[in-house]
C-alpha cells in the first residue's frame, strides 16, 4: 500500500521534469533568437542593449549543456534538434563565426598588406608587439592609441619608411605618402570633440590608395562607470538606473556613432580606392556598423575563418579591429595576430585589386597636411 500511495507523487515528478525539459528546450533557442534581434535591430540606441554589445557572448551557452541533458533524459527526443538552431544562434549571429577563406589570388606585387594595431598599455613590451607587425612583413602600418614618447621607438622600427605621425596616431608605409589629412574636430551640443581619424593618400601599385586610420571612443569608460563596485553593487545601489550614468552611457555611444559616421562620409567621398583599418570599437552586430559602414568590404566576413576575435588580447572576446574596403579593393587574405603584451591583437590583411577599381588623380589638397 505504501508503494501505491507514492506512485501519484512519483509521477507527478516525472511529469514536471518532463514539462520542464519541454519548455527549456523550446525557450532557450527563443531567448537567443530575442538576444540576437535586440542587439541586431537596436544595439547601440538604447543603453541596455549598448552595455550588452560588449558583454562576453559566449555566456549564451552556458544553458545549452544543461538543456540537451534535460531533453535528453526527460523530454521527447524530436526537441534534441531543435538545439541545432540554437547552435547555430551561438555561433554565427550571437558570436560571428565566419566560414569564409581565401577569395583569391593576385600576382606578386599587385597587392596591399596591412597591419592594423592597438598598441596601447604595451609598454615595455611595446618591441614584441614591433617584431609581430615585421613577421606579417606588411607595407603599409596603421597604429592606434600611441601614447607620449613612443614615437621615437616606432620611428626607429620604420626607419626608411614614409612616416606620419599625429598624436595617438601613427602611420608607415613602403609607398610614397601624397597627403596626411587630419580632420576638423566634431561639434556637440556641449561642445566639440575629436573625429577620431586620420586619412593618409598612398601612391601604391594598385592606384592611389586613402587609407583612414581610425580609433573611435571607447566604451570602457562608460561601462566602467556602469558597473562600479561590483555589478550586483551598482544593482543593489541603484546605479544601474541613475539617469545621470544612464546618460553617460547613452552619450559615450553617440560619440562613437558621430565619429563613425564622419569617417564613413569622408570614405564615400573620396575619389580613390579605400581602405578603412584601425580600432573602431564597434563589435558583431553593431548597430551603428550597419548604420553608417555596411556598404564596405569587412574583411573578415569576406576572407577571414574563425571568430577573428581581437579583444582582450589575453581572453578575447570581441572583434573591434577591422579592415574594410570600398569596391575598388577585394580582400585576399585576414589573419590576427598573438598575444604580445597590448590589449589588443593586431590585424593583418592583404588586399587586391577590386573589380570597381578605377585610378583617379589626386586632387590638390585644400586643407590638413601635404607630406611629399
Amino acid at each position: 500500500m505504501a508503494a501505491a500511495a507514492q506512485s501519484p507523487g512519483r509521477g507527478r515528478w516525472a511529469s514536471l521534469l518532463r514539462w520542464s525539459a519541454i519548455v527549456s528546450a523550446l525557450a532557450y533557442p527563443l531567448a537567443l533568437l530575442v538576444v540576437f534581434l535586440a542587439l541586431h535591430f537596436v544595439g547601440e540606441r538604447w543603453w541596455a542593449t549598448a552595455v550588452g554589445m560588449y558583454l562576453p557572448r559566449l555566456g549564451f551557452a552556458i544553458p545549452l549543456p544543461l538543456v540537451l541533458a534535460a531533453t535528453w533524459r526527460w523530454g521527447p527526443r524530436w526537441l534534441l534538434a531543435l538545439q541545432t538552431l540554437s547552435v547555430y544562434l551561438l555561433l554565427i549571429p550571437l558570436m560571428g563565426f565566419s566560414f569564409s577563406s581565401r577569395t583569391g589570388t593576385a600576382p606578386a606585387g599587385q597587392t596591399i598588406r596591412i597591419v592594423s594595431c592597438n598598441i596601447g598599455k604595451a609598454g615595455s613590451r611595446l618591441p614584441d608587439a614591433l617584431a609581430q607587425v615585421r613577421r606579417f612583413a606588411p607595407d603599409v602600418v596603421v597604429v592606434q592609441a600611441m601614447n607620449p614618447g613612443e614615437e621615437h621607438l616606432l620611428e626607429a622600427a620604420f626607419e626608411g619608411w614614409q612616416l606620419h605621425v599625429d598624436g595617438q596616431y601613427l602611420m608607415a608605409s613602403r609607398y610614397r605618402l601624397r597627403e596626411a589629412w587630419v580632420p576638423p574636430p566634431l561639434q556637440y551640443a556641449a561642445g566639440t570633440g575629436g573625429a577620431r581619424f586620420v586619412r593618409y593618400t598612398l601612391d601604391t601599385p594598385l592606384g592611389l590608395v586613402d587609407v583612414f586610420n581610425v580609433h573611435a571612443t571607447s566604451p570602457r569608460e562608460a561601462l566602467d562607470r556602469l558597473s562600479r563596485g561590483g555589478v550586483l553593487n551598482s544593482l543593489l545601489s541603484g546605479r544601474l538606473l541613475d539617469p545621470k550614468v544612464i546618460g553617460f552611457v547613452e552619450l559615450n555611444a553617440y560619440r562613437r556613432q558621430r565619429q563613425i559616421a564622419a569617417v564613413a562620409a569622408a570614405a564615400r567621398a573620396s575619389r580613390h580606392a579605400v581602405i578603412i583599418a584601425g580600432d573602431l570599437n564597434l563589435p558583431g552586430l553593431s548597430w551603428i556598423y550597419r548604420e553608417h559602414l555596411s556598404s564596405f568590404i569587412d574583411s573578415f566576413a569576406a576572407a577571414g575563418r574563425g571568430f577573428g576575435y581581437t579583444f582582450p588580447a589575453s581572453h578575447p572576446w570581441m572583434r573591434i579591429d577591422r579592415v574594410l574596403t570600398n569596391d575598388a579593393l577585394q580582400p585576399l587574405d585576414i589573419q590576427v595576430g598573438e598575444a604580445s603584451g597590448a590589449e589588443h591583437l593586431c590585424v593583418f590583411a592583404e588586399i587586391g585589386r577590386g573589380r570597381q577599381f578605377a585610378a583617379a588623380p589626386i586632387p590638390e589638397a585644400r586643407h590638413g597636411r601635404k607630406d611629399e
